[in-house]
């Protein structure tokens, strides 16, 4: 793997760990005694109760049937963003959350240990999955397009994820360079 490469996967773990101890909110399912999870302690928890706690013991919650997520579902999310960025038209970029595609990797790699899943989840999961191409390759492209330009939208680095933006950068950096190169000659 060249060095480029490693300093973008380099990149996204290290936004992953801070994605991983952020907040989230859980719905209680059953009645819970007091748990110590490395250096976190969670009080006693009852069923109805809604809590805050870190990415990851929420994850280990849900896993275990203990808990579950108050936010959007995964598959509403990514369904919602696809169109958003085909109404945004082919010229407009259409804003996503900056943890995006660190959620998108949680919940694929969550969904792929999972090895018990119904088939209806499996069919979901792998709907998801086609969307998420799409959406991927859609933005890749508009990406391109905008790199393309002599001065890309003022805005384009709220529009863009922190890993869309280092592609942009690159890419207009790169032809920038080329198009000086040109000129010069």
């Amino acid at each position: 793997m060249s060095s480029r490469t490693n300093s973008v996967l380099d990149s996204i773990k290290d936004r992953e760990f801070a994605y991983l101890l952020s907040g989230t909110r859980l719905k209680i399912l059953q009645n819970t005694a007091k748990l110590d999870v490395g250096s976190i302690h969670l009080e006693n928890m009852n069923q109805g109760d809604v809590v805050e706690v870190p990415r990851w013991i929420a994850e280990i919650l849900v896993g275990m049937g203990v808990a579950e997520s108050q936010e959007e579902s995964f598959a509403s999310e990514v369904f919602k963003a696809v169109n958003r960025e085909k109404m945004a038209g082919d010229n407009q970029i259409a804003t996503l959350r900056p943890d995006f595609y660190l959620k998108i990797r949680r919940h694929l790699a969550s969904s792929s240990s999972t090895g018990s899943m119904k088939p209806t989840d499996l069919a979901e999961l792998e709907r998801t999955r086609t969307l998420i191409y799409d959406l991927v390759a859609l933005r890749l492209r508009k990406i391109l397009s905008v790199s393309f330009a002599l001065s890309p939208p003022t805005d384009i680095k709220e529009k863009l994820t922190p890993e869309e933006y280092q592609i942009f950068d690159k890419v207009y950096e790169l032809l920038q360079s080329w198009r000086r190169a040109i000129m010069e000659a």
